[in-house]
């Protein structure tokens, strides 16, 4: 795998062509892959069991063509054996799979598709590059429609009676993507039972979708799905809220597909003697929503019951805590301190700058003209080296970046693409493993502040990013290399808050061997939940409100 630079040759050479499973089998891939665009790392794979050699014991094109004789077909899966004091399962969801509900004829009709192809239509990086397209004849749809609770609150097809939780938000998500990929003339109608837009803002971003790009909404439970033959459109029936029974022809429907736990981990469940619910997700109390059955066996996310990215992050740092918690007396007895080449004298040369422009699928060169702003920094003062990337935020990019500041004896570095909020600290680790200074980085947003604000005047939007380009290469001719202080920090931590969470909280820090003081303004301890009895499980409150109490004084 080290030997492997992602040129893509093998691929290129590569004769068999098999369906493109992370893009929802809606295009092919060949035998030998990169699984995505921003894979990590960016290496590619053999799929064993289509490609030809392993099938027919002939071919190994790929090994042939590759310069750097990556490819070994004598390679064998490895066994390894970890030793581990806690374990945190993380194995997520599958989604439900449609073709069970025959009335919607999803395995039959091109142009019916699930919410996750639809998902990989609306990616740059899917199978139309970010083109709305229709499957059948890759006609751009003028109207389309969602089916809410495909696989959810359904005993009938499925068994699942619970709600899925993200399937609402995620339809109105993409009906919104889908307007602004559409253009205003394109109708989103979202058929559902109840809306459940019960987190952070959801209710706002329901109406905004309702009044502000105008997705249609109707409450209707859809019967079945005809096909047009002869346009490829699909037929739906419904009854609207008068009683009325309605008729409408769609280019495309979307079904909207609830989340079910796949038979695999189901299996590891069984296998490591875990506790499964009624819906075969981990069973979790109340009060201990990352602790399994098991001692020093975590659990977070879909896995312990269908939820959202942000309470995936939560219960993710929440069992994080946990484990941590747990293994406090061994930490930092394997730490390893990283090695970093030489840090290369660079503040009192002349500048010698290089430019990377992103074009973040087509995030940014949808709107942007982004060879022209390459074209355009390349012209500016101390630039020596421009360029632009599909992603400059992938590994490979990295590599590239890291290379040419050697190469080309770059000593500053200016990045045009999206936020610094998520992608500086990445950059400026590339500049440290090539010998530069961290701070001799400067990064613009051109997406955030300039394609994403000025959609429709690409124009202005690239005179934009030429602007920002040239006040950030003005800005990096001026930076001198600077060095960290080291700050001693008290190891303690202040909570303020005692109710549920901020006891939890404490508790969590002290096990992990912080010292924590706890802040509260009332008497006791315990907040809201002292006017708390029962849960709907018929938890006692009060009784592990006292339990949790006991372990913070």
């Amino acid at each position: 795998m080290e030997k492997c630079i992602a040129c893509g040759t093998c691929a290129e050479k590569c004769p068999k062509k098999v369906d493109d499973a992370f893009n929802e089998n809606l295009i092919k891939r060949k035998a030998i892959y990169v699984q995505y665009a921003q894979a990590v790392p960016l290496k590619y794979a053999i799929d064993k069991d289509n490609c030809i050699f392993f099938e027919r014991g002939k071919c190994r094109a790929c090994e042939k063509f590759c310069p750097t004789k990556a490819i070994n077909f004598e390679e064998k899966e490895q066994k390894i054996h970890l030793n581990v004091g806690a374990i945190v399962l993380a194995p997520g969801f599958a989604p439900y799979d449609p073709t069970r509900y025959q009335t919607y004829k999803y395995a039959k009709y091109p142009n019916v598709v699930t919410s996750m192809e639809f998902e990989r239509i609306l990616s740059a990086t899917g199978p139309y590059q970010g083109h709305l397209q229709r499957p059948s004849d890759h006609k751009a749809p003028k109207k389309i429609a969602w089916l809410q609770c495909i696989g959810s609150r359904d005993i009938h097809h499925c068994d699942h009676g619970y709600c899925s939780s993200v399937c609402c938000m995620y339809a109105i998500k993409e009906a919104v993507i889908a307007k602004e990929h559409g253009g205003k003339d394109l109708e989103c109608t979202i058929f559902y039972m109840d809306m459940r837009t019960h987190g952070k803002d959801f209710e706002r971003y329901y109406n905004a979708a309702r009044e502000t790009h105008g997705v249609r909404f109707i409450r209707s439970r859809v019967p079945t799905i005809e096909w047009v033959q002869e346009s490829g459109d699909v037929l739906i029936p419904y009854v609207n809220e008068k009683g009325e029974v309605v008729e409408e022809r769609f280019d495309m429907a979307v079904l909207s597909v609830g989340l079910e736990i796949a038979p695999e981990a189901v299996g590891l469940a069984k296998k490591l003697n875990i506790d499964l619910t009624e819906g075969q997700f981990c069973k979790t109390e109340t009060f201990e929503p990352v602790k399994t059955s098991r001692e020093g066996i975590f659990v977070c996310g879909a896995f312990q019951g269908p939820k959202d990215i942000p309470q995936s992050v939560i219960e993710a740092s929440s069992a994080a805590a946990e484990a941590g918690a747990l293994l406090s007396r061994a930490r930092n007895s394997l730490t390893k301190q990283k090695e970093t080449p030489p840090e290369r004298s660079a503040g009192d040369k002349r500048p010698r700058i290089g430019v990377f422009v992103c074009h973040c699928g087509i995030n940014i060169s949808g709107v942007v003209d982004v060879p022209a702003v390459r074209d355009y920094a390349a012209s500016l003062p101390y630039v020596e080296y421009a360029t632009d990337n599909l992603f400059t935020c992938s590994t490979d990019t990295q590599d590239i970046i890291a290379k040419v500041i050697q190469e080309k004896n770059l000593n500053r570095i200016v990045v045009a693409a999206c936020t610094p909020k998520t992608h500086e600290p990445l950059f400026q680790e590339t500049l440290v493993n090539a010998g530069l200074n961290k701070y001799l980085f400067e990064m613009t947003n051109i997406r955030n502040q300039d394609s994403w604000v000025h959609k429709d005047e690409p124009k202005k939007a690239t005179e934009k990013a030429m602007d920002l380009v040239r006040m950030a290469v003005a800005k990096a001719a001026l930076m001198t290399p600077l060095k960290e202080a080291d700050v001693d920090i008290n190891q303690r931590a202040l909570v303020v808050g005692g109710g549920i969470s901020g006891m939890v909280s404490a508790r969590t820090l002290s096990r992990q061997g912080y010292k924590v003081s706890l802040v509260e303004r009332a008497s006791l301890l315990g907040g809201q939940a002292l006017n708390l009895y029962r849960t709907w499980k018929g938890d006692d409150i009060q009784k592990n409100l006292s339990d949790l109490v006991r372990s913070v004084e």
